[in-house]
């Protein structure tokens, strides 16, 4: 049975030798069986390749075609060929002028596997890292196996790791969002600081890797240097929702914490560790790709953003292959200490925040609660008195809610709730915080502001709440309005239990005048 990654390649005849072009497919993931003309119909693949310019003309060549019901990409040698084939081909099927760029060829091929009856080979698309659109490991892999199969006489490679330094704090403190937008603002500078033959992927997580080629070790040295300086200038705005500019919002789940202490507007600076390995005689890609970990994590270690040579620990006292591994180990529990060290505190931050939140927070509602609105309302009054600025309160009070519950059922009389503090939230200024006071009673609070400017603020509340359509659990209509009354401090007021008994009486009044409406303490 076809395990969704063989590829019937046809071919004119026994002993075609064509190693030079299916190697690279192979190096790709691909497995490529040859077979004859006619044959490819015993192979159990999901793909079929037909080379166009092998037959003898276009004839046979469409014979073989029609033989093979399975997606086919027929790979053409000219532009005449390509518009003969165009004309009989299915519309599932593709076309591809030649077979270089093997990635051309491979993308192709990719395309083919999404059409129907091509979905056998879609786990061959899990080449490209999603987030950023860089080749992922195993791509980056093969690219860089094929890369290193060809002898390229006065050009001087390298691979290079970069690991973004205490990126994990920035997932911690900006949320979620915010560290993918980083890693995609990575993505975008390692693109625009590589040349045409350079090779840049993400391996996974917080780590990248280029395969660079320049002119000579000096060069290849300075441009990766420029990289890392062109990193550590780049900066990445931290909204109000704690996600960033181009994420859409709101990024972390319902399982996931939110930031603990990103502020809006904030700007995030990265920088990298690098570790970079030539590339020498015969070495391997795994043995590269050690190399420059061993370097990488001797960056770390040495203080981050920066770049080491494999090369330089050899050449330094004690560069003996022993001593460069337990030096590596080294570096590597000496990171692996930070990060687990930095998880804990966070966790401990993000406990203790919880907690505070779940102290000062009205769990239906999530509004603040009264306990926190009898210890705040006081600090208010005492900058507003040493300031001499103005504070102006606001009690609101749900109309007729015993009769939501009783007539509605009490859980849709807690959703009349949550959905006024949605409406409460959404009307106010940045500046004006809001509690529940008890019941189906809010305080709005509003530093800075006069009862002119009070009154128009909590006015604006009172009607988008009677405007707001509710509906019940069994989805009919809830009609809910709000009177209001508002108060200023005054020289006069004593106390906060006097600024809100000045608030209440004013709710009394608007009760007595008939609901709904907003009177003004005098």
């Amino acid at each position: 049975m076809d395990d969704g990654k063989t590829i019937a390649w046809v071919l004119p005849h026994e002993g075609y030798d064509d190693a030079a072009l299916l190697a690279p497919l192979r190096a790709h993931g691909f497995r490529v069986t040859v077979c004859l003309p006619g044959a490819s119909g015993e192979v159990t693949a999901g793909l079929r390749v037909l080379q166009a310019e092998l037959f003898a003309d276009a004839r046979r060549l469409r014979r073989e075609y029609v033989m093979d019901p399975r997606p086919t990409l027929i790979v053409v040698g000219s532009a005449e060929q390509e518009v003969d084939t165009l004309e009989f081909i299915k519309a599932r099927d593709d076309v591809v002028r030649g077979t270089q760029p093997i990635e051309l060829l491979v993308m192709r091929l990719l395309r083919l596997a999404r059409e129907p009856g091509g979905e056998a080979l879609l786990p061959l698309r899990e080449i490209t890292d999603e987030l950023t659109g860089l080749p992922n490991r195993r791509r980056w892999a093969a690219q860089v196996e094929q890369a290193l199969a060809q002898d390229l006489p006065g050009e001087c490679r390298a691979v290079v790791l970069f690991d973004l330094d205490a990126f994990k704090h920035v997932n911690d403190r900006h949320g979620h969002g915010a560290g993918d937008e980083v890693l995609r603002s990575v993505a975008a500078t390692l693109l625009a600081e590589a040349a045409p033959g350079d090779r840049i992927a993400r391996l996974g997580g917080d780590e990248f890797a280029g395969l660079y080629t320049r002119y000579d070790r000096a060069t290849v040295v300075a441009d990766v240097q420029r990289v890392l300086e062109r990193l550590s200038q780049r900066r990445v705005a931290v909204h109000s929702d704690g996600a960033d500019a181009a994420s859409g919002g709101g990024a972390w789940g319902p399982t996931a914490p939110a930031p603990l202490e990103g502020a809006p507007g904030e700007q995030i600076t990265v920088t990298a560790s690098a570790g970079l390995a030539f590339v020498t005689g015969k070495t391997g890609v795994a043995e590269l790709m050690n190399q420059a970990d061993v370097a990488m994590y001797e960056a770390k270690g040495r203080g981050r953003n920066r770049l080491v040579l494999y090369e330089s620990l050899q050449e330094g006292p004690g560069g003996e292959e022993r001593d460069l591994y337990v030096r590596h180990f080294e570096n590597v529990t000496r990171v692996m200490t930070e990060r687990m060290t930095t998880l804990v505190t966070n966790m401990g931050r993000s406990l203790v925040e919880a907690a505070r939140r779940e102290a000062n927070q009205d769990a239906l509602t999530q509004l603040h609660n009264r306990r926190y609105f009898d210890a705040r309302l006081v600090r208010e009054i005492e900058l507003s008195r040493r300031h001499g600025r103005a504070l102006t309160v606001a009690l609101i009070d749900l109309d007729h809610f015993h009769d939501v519950n009783a007539g509605f059922g009490y859980p849709t009389g807690d959703l009349v709730l949550r959905r006024f503090a949605e409406i409460a939230r959404g009307s106010v200024r940045l500046t004006d915080w809001i509690a529940r006071y008890g019941g189906e009673e809010f305080c709005l609070v509003m530093p800075d502001t006069d009862l002119a400017t009070g009154a128009m603020v909590a006015e604006r509340v009172r009607r988008n709440v009677a405007a707001a359509r509710i509906t019940s659990l069994d989805q009919r209509p809830v009609p809910l309005s709000a009177s209001v009354g508002v108060a200023a401090l005054t020289a006069e007021t004593d106390g906060p239990v006097a600024l809100v008994q000045r608030a209440s009486d004013a709710v009394h009044a608007a009760k007595a005048a008939g609901r709904n409406r907003l009177v003004s303490a005098v």
